[in-house]
């Protein structure tokens, strides 16, 4: 039997967004429908139900999309969007003629993202789809995502508390244990919710040739520097471990893409400002698409792209 401990209120969000919007696919004239996220400035499709425009993982520019135009006061619902003269100019106007769409607010009252629906024919009025339903849908919608993330709130605190616990014995640092911890309860807010998460991969440079020369006391102090540079460095959504040897790893949330680059350079930064000397490669998540596990894969490789540049350099 379940108990209060047991719910997993990401897994709850998105059974319950995935059927509604394969709800929505079979019961209206609309084809294509999905629960949104907006978050860094762009539009991510989390939960879909496509036919022809719309895909898990798919990314919009939010300044560019006809749901910001539906938040701004255009109409929720448009038969026609070429006869409707808040979205006739969109570029996109011309061939997705239909569009339904209306919000989703967190627990919080923010704006999570939309409940959206759009098609290549205009309908045959406003009549032709239950504008009510579609809105109670998105209330629904709003409603679950309050409760689960209310739910997860003190599940994951916990959960977290647990991965941090896991350190590693030279740098105090979380370990390869507890960085794993991390990532499953990560995984479960990128499936569900669309959170922004990307993966850092850090390796320290010339750690074997400082250990032969000085010795490995001194390739200690190395790695226990790097580690409380990286520490320094990290804001309240960052979490750094130790993943093994001279090579460290960072799980950033809510960081937008746009803004990854400069975020990621200042934990190199950090380092030459100690005199450390390390290569780092990096790569976001996206819902559906690429995991965590697949963003470390291509942070890794990217951190061995870089340091193959900094010996030929």
């Amino acid at each position: 039997m379940s108990t209060r401990d047991d719910v997993i209120g990401a897994d709850l969000f998105s059974a319950s967004a995935q059927r509604i919007v394969d709800y929505l696919n079979a019961h209206t004239p609309i084809p294509d429908w999905s629960v949104s996220r907006i978050a860094g400035g762009e539009q991510v499709h989390v939960h879909v139900h496509p036919e022809a425009f719309l895909s898990v993982g798919q990314r919009e520019p939010w300044p560019e999309t006809f749901c910001i135009r539906m938040l701004g006061g255009a109409a929720r619902v448009v038969p026609d969007s070429l006869a409707d003269p808040d979205y006739a100019d969109h570029p996109a106007a011309g061939h997705v003629r239909a569009y339904a769409g209306f919000p989703i607010v967190d627990d919080l009252g923010n704006t999570f993202g939309t409940l959206c629906g759009v098609g290549p024919d205009p309908l045959q009025g406003i009549e032709a789809v239950d504008v009510e339903l579609i809105e109670l849908m998105g209330s629904l919608l709003s409603s679950q995502l309050a409760m689960s993330r209310t739910a997860d709130r003190e599940r994951r605190a916990g959960e977290i508390a647990v991965a941090l616990a896991h350190t590693d014995a030279l740098t105090g640092l979380t370990n390869r244990r507890g960085w794993d911890l991390l990532v499953s309860d990560a995984q479960q807010r990128v499936t569900a919710y669309g959170d922004p998460v990307a993966v850092a991969v850090i390796d320290l440079d010339g750690l074997k040739k400082v250990n032969d020369v000085h010795g490995h006391a001194a390739g200690d102090d190395l790695i226990r520097g790097a580690a409380a540079a990286l520490a320094a460095t990290a804001t309240e959504s960052d979490r750094v471990a130790r993943y093994g040897g001279d090579e460290f790893v960072v799980l950033s949330n809510n960081v937008p893409a746009a803004r990854l680059d400069a975020h990621f350079a200042a934990f190199q930064h950090s380092l030459e400002q100690v005199g450390i000397s390390a290569s780092i490669g990096y790569a976001p998540t996206n819902p559906g698409v690429v995991s965590i596990a697949d963003a470390f894969t291509l942070a890794d490789a990217a951190m061995y792209e870089a340091k193959q540049e900094r010996r030929i350099a």
